[in-house]
């Protein structure tokens, strides 16, 4: 008998692969698009709340400077006039050349010590003789000293601020003040400085405030001298502090708000810009991100069905790993064997893999032969400079050892430059047992040694110098004996504010300890005291 097979139903292969290829590709894409608008806009927060702390960090510097500036040159004028009579006769051409020559203020007064204007300038203003009553001149006459007041409407009903600076003779009486006014609602210092804010795309601006949350410069000149202390960052601001944070203001509206105080001046600076903004250009970039893939993703679709039918996965995987690693590539890892059906494609990427493993190693070699003393493998002097570099970009605060054995031709004398090899791997061991985890020991040239310590204060550097010169000098080394060093210390940024001129003032700290005797520490700031006396 004979049995008939029946014909089993089912799907082709290729069907199946394409039908897999485009459910892969679109659960891809949506995956993809929800990854990208939260990671989009996660960003977005992130990089837009950083700036605006930076942006208030730098106008708050600004302004500082600013404020420094207006008080010194209120000083200047309290000076001058310290031993001239205060009448307007004696004072007013003088006040007119400081008027003329300060960019800081629309106006400058002098008010004698029984709180009566003397003269003025612009001398427009009507005001001589008059004895004004705000707080701001009240309390410049009760302080006797520098004084910046809140806002207030002077006599001249203007919205003004008002820097003081008292005036005393010779003998130390007191005999009034010089104060400079800045017009919050007109043409002003600060709008000079800090600019005219135009509107923004983002809808971002900047405003400052008094230590009272008083509104001293904002882009809408009718919100000046508004409190706005209710403002969660300037209630932060009022306190001294600084930093960046996600805020609903005093008008319910929701800003990403970076901000800075002002420390001359009880000021801050507060930049900001609407959280709207942020949810308005994620959805923006998902758009233009699917209108500009969709043709590629239709590609791809096309693309991964013919690769499909053409079994070339082997051999695409082996290209784009080839043009990874010949592009140089940090990031690949090692090529995984993958068992194919093509005994060519098997032998290739086995090769591959061999090859690159012997690349990488060779490449660390070469690494670590370029950034290492060959003697010692102590760092070596490139990379040393290569990272006080980085520290100081980065504003790093680091101090620095130089240290040099004493003596040491005598060792190379007597026992021979192997010996004092040995020696000079000896001091290095101990510099390295005796580092921190995130220091530096550098060699610097010859039996010149360098270690460097991230976040050390000059006390703390001269405690390591020291255990490190108190072993030496306790220790037998390979030559049988003892030997000493001497060892030179200074800091980042408080000795100096460049690499080259710290390293110079650590040398001169080090020559010192070998003029007062050799086998000792030396500090740089105590060169500097000594200097002084």
């Amino acid at each position: 008998m004979v049995y008939k097979i029946r014909p089993r139903k089912g799907f082709k292969l290729s069907s199946i692969i394409s039908f897999v290829v485009i459910l892969s590709v679109l659960i891809t894409i949506f995956i993809s698009t929800i990854i990208g608008y939260n990671t989009e806009r996660k960003s977005l927060f992130n990089n837009t709340i950083e700036m605006n702390g930076i942006a208030a960090l730098n106008l708050s510097k600004t302004t500082q400077s600013l404020v420094i500036s207006m008080q010194k040159s209120l000083e200047v004028t309290a000076d001058y006039f310290s031993d001239i009579e205060l009448s307007d006769r004696n004072v007013l051409s003088q006040l007119d050349f400081f008027m003329g020559t300060s960019p800081y203020f629309n106006s400058l007064t002098i008010v004698n010590k029984n709180g009566v204007i003397v003269s003025t300038s612009p001398n427009n203003l009507n005001l001589i003789g008059s004895k004004p009553t705000s707080e701001a001149t009240t309390e410049s006459l009760r302080l006797k000293k520098p004084y910046i007041s809140k806002p207030f409407h002077a006599i001249t009903n203007r919205l003004i601020v008002m820097v003081s600076s008292p005036i005393f003779d010779h003998n130390g009486n007191y005999k009034g003040f010089v104060g400079g006014s800045i017009y919050l609602q007109q043409a002003n210092i600060f709008r000079d400085i800090l600019g005219v804010q135009a509107s923004t795309t983002n809808g971002s601006y900047f405003y400052v405030v008094d230590s009272a949350g008083n509104l001293i410069y904002h882009p809408d000149k009718d919100r000046i001298s508004e409190n706005v202390s209710s403002n969660p960052v300037v209630r932060k601001l009022m306190k001294g502090m600084s930093g960046a944070q996600r805020i609903i203001n005093s008008q319910g509206q929701n800003f990403l708000a970076g901000f800075a105080p002002v420390p001359a001046a009880g000021w801050g600076i507060v930049s900001q810009t609407p959280q709207d903004y942020i949810t308005n250009i994620s959805e923006n970039v998902i758009r233009e991100m699917t209108k500009f893939s969709a043709p590629f993703v239709l590609l791809l679709v096309l693309l991964s069905f013919w690769l499909s039918r053409k079994l070339a996965h082997p051999l695409n995987r082996l290209a784009t790993y080839a043009s990874r690693l010949s592009g140089g590539d940090e990031a690949l890892k090692p090529l995984q064997a993958d068992v194919s059906w093509n005994y060519e494609a098997n032998q290739l990427v086995d090769t591959v893999a061999v090859a690159f493993n012997k690349l990488r190693a060779q490449k660390e070699e070469l690494h670590a032969e370029a950034n290492t003393d060959a003697l010692t493998g102590l760092t070596n002097r490139r990379t040393m400079g290569a990272i006080t570099t980085l520290w100081l970009q980065q504003g790093t605060p680091f101090s620095v050892i130089i240290m040099d054995l004493d003596h040491f031709k005598n060792v190379n004398d007597r026992h021979g430059h192997q010996m004092g090899d040995e020696v000079l791997k000896f001091v290095a061991g101990v510099m390295v047992s005796e580092k921190g985890p995130d220091d530096y020991c550098c060699r610097y040239g010859g039996e010149e040694f360098t270690m460097l310590l991230p976040h050390a204060t000059e006390a703390e550097a001269v405690q390591v110098a020291e255990r490190i010169r108190r072993r030496i000098e306790q220790s037998v080394t390979p030559i049988g004996e003892s030997v000493t060093m001497s060892l030179g210390v200074a800091t980042f940024p408080d000795a100096a504010e460049e690499v080259v001129e710290l390293f110079k003032f650590a040398d001169q700290a080090l020559y010192q300890a070998k003029r007062d005797g050799r086998n000792r520490t030396v500090a740089y700031s105590s060169l500097m005291n000594m200097a002084r006396i």
